[in-house]
């Protein structure tokens, strides 16, 4: 004698299945054939579509990477922050982390041995880049009130042999210098740092195994109100200035375009970022605030451009020491067909879509 199956029993049955075949059509694609008329006959499942297969999270890293230096070298990327204690006993100088992809990060050690020792104070600012012609990657680092210093390696990841201070505040006239930005523009070698002034940038000379020199005067891309400087080259003689406008309760990154280098960057109605203009690329969101300190920009298989900055959690602004706490964020940019923000991008966390795909 077959067992029945109490009423209530059948209906909880039914409703497993109906939730079973709802959750199967939100988070894969699923197509229902009916042969005979009479109900679902056939059920085909044609692949998964789950948010991490088309989708990722944001921030790309946690819990801080304060004022990132991002680049890519032969086979992975690599960030550099500065230095910061994450949590108790964990004070990096220098965290490095590497990534396959942009959206997945791993902790990959320090960049230097032992902290510099010609000065005073944390390292609170990086600019790493790599130089083809030389085979070397150089990076330059703001250490406390000292000045700016330099150090080389010929792994990306270090460690990097420092070879002390560059320059200082009161050799160039300045009340102080720091965010260094490196960049390699053909043959030349130039280095961007904000002052009390403004940020400049002046040329570099170096030569292979040997420590970088000035090379010239400083010459002004943008004003007092700007930090943080990040520039890319988009193509040909076509370049783009990144820079954060603000302080670290509130900032937002704001752009301008040169046909060279060294300048003058103007916004989209034609006003230099030397008199503080700009044109809006990135604004705070509803749980994330301040964003700024562009760190990379890197172009996907299908052209598009990604930004990398931080950015200020509501829920979770400070680290146990007390200092900013400053994940990493990465976003596609989209340009309008003249080359300016098509859309702010609003900095937010959570599910963010597309993904990155390498080119």
């Amino acid at each position: 004698m077959n067992a029945m199956i109490p009423t209530e029993k059948k209906y909880e049955m039914k409703n497993f299945i109906f939730s079973a075949l709802v959750a199967l059509l939100v988070f894969g694609c699923l197509s229902c054939t009916d042969i005979q008329g009479d109900g679902i006959d056939t059920v085909i499942w044609e692949g998964s579509q789950l948010p991490n297969e088309t989708s990722f999270r944001n921030p790309v890293w946690e819990p801080d990477l304060g004022r990132p230096s991002v680049f890519r070298g032969a086979t992975q990327f690599y960030a550099f922050g500065q230095e910061k204690e994450w949590s108790e006993g964990l004070n990096y100088v220098v965290p490095v982390l590497r990534s396959s992809d942009l959206m997945s990060w791993n902790f990959n050690g320090e960049a230097f041995a032992s902290a510099p020792d010609w000065g005073e104070g944390k390292i609170t600012s990086v600019g790493v880049e790599f130089s083809k012609t030389l085979g070397t990657y150089y990076l330059f680092y703001s250490l406390g009130d000292a000045g700016i210093g330099v150090a080389y390696s010929k792994a990306p990841q270090g460690p990097y042999v420092d070879y002390g201070k560059l320059f200082d505040a009161d050799s160039l006239g300045y009340q102080y210098v720091r965010e260094p930005f490196f960049i390699q523009s053909g043959l030349d070698f130039y280095l961007f740092f904000e002052t009390d002034q403004g940020v400049y940038g002046i040329e570099l000379d170096i030569k292979r195994n040997m420590k970088p020199l000035l090379n010239g005067n400083a010459f002004r891309i943008a004003g007092s109100d700007y930090t943080g400087i990040f520039i890319f080259r988009m193509s040909g003689s076509d370049f783009y200035c990144f820079g954060t406008v603000g302080n670290e309760v509130t900032s937002e990154v704001y752009m301008g375009r040169a046909s060279g280098i060294e300048g003058p960057y103007l916004d989209k109605e034609g006003n230099d970022l030397v008199n503080n203009a700009g044109t809006l690329l990135i604004r705070e969101g509803d749980d994330l605030k301040s964003p700024g300190h562009v760190g990379g920009v890197f172009t996907d298989r299908n052209g598009k451009n990604w930004i990398m900055f931080g950015a200020t959690d509501i829920n979770k602004p400070e680290l146990h020491s007390g200092d900013d706490r400053r994940p990493l964020i990465l976003h596609q940019i989209d340009w309008d067909e003249n080359g300016w923000p098509a859309v702010v991008i609003e900095a937010s966390s959570g599910w963010t879509t597309p993904r990155f795909v390498l080119s």
